[in-house]
């Protein structure tokens, strides 16, 4: 998805339509509107945190996943601020993030200010760890909580568990069978992970 596909009748289905699952992608790929425009982005971060404010405003509880790509040719220390300044502002649920490498006959490969892989690595690092800080705290405000989750099937580390993700996108992990795979289910959330859930269907409505 783009965020221009993020047009007011979108939102508005979000409010909607009940099948519709609180969870929204909107990549930003940087909170610099300077690089957004190098990028030929067509929007604004200005724009985009409008995107999230309608969406928040029609499910407060709406997960947001993102993505950025940082070292992009010409960025600067204060683009990359205006990036980390951007997530602490919209905290998203979750991001992936790119370092810029340049693809062949690419407009960016001919840009000027293309960037030591050393700086591209260490704003990698400090974006990661700023979005699994916010992220993290996200995840553990879940533990008590009572989710839908929609399974999967079983899990790709231990086939005893099964998997699931929640409305937010939210993966779950619980003691459960091949019988629960494609279920909706209620589970609560009794610990967290590293961006894993963990629930039991056991306890749900004691």
């Amino acid at each position: 998805p783009h965020p221009k596909g993020y047009g007011d009748d979108l939102v508005e289905a979000y409010g909607r339509l009940p099948k519709l699952v609180e969870s929204a992608h909107v990549p930003v790929q940087s909170g610099s509107n300077r690089i957004l425009k190098l990028m030929h982005r067509g929007y604004t971060r200005e724009r985009f945190l409008r995107i999230v404010e309608k969406l928040r405003r029609v499910q407060p509880g709406i997960g947001i996943c993102t993505d950025f790509i940082v070292g992009f040719p010409g960025e600067t220390e204060a683009d990359f601020e205006e990036t980390l300044s951007l997530v602490r502002e919209v905290e998203f649920d979750q991001s992936y993030i790119f370092k810029y490498s340049p693809r062949k006959d690419t407009p960016a490969a001919a840009m000027s200010g293309h960037l030591p892989q050393a700086v591209k690595e260490e704003r990698n690092q400090q974006l990661l760890e700023l979005v699994n800080d916010i992220a993290g705290r996200k995840y553990r405000a879940c533990v008590g909580r009572t989710e839908q989750i929609l399974v999967e099937g079983p899990s790709k580390k231990n086939s005893a568990r099964m998997t699931g993700r929640t409305r937010c996108n939210k993966i779950v992990l619980f003691d459960g069978s091949e019988r629960h795979r494609g279920q909706v289910m209620d589970v609560k959330i009794t610990r967290t992970g590293s961006f894993t859930l963990y629930g039991d269907p056991a306890v749900v409505g004691l």
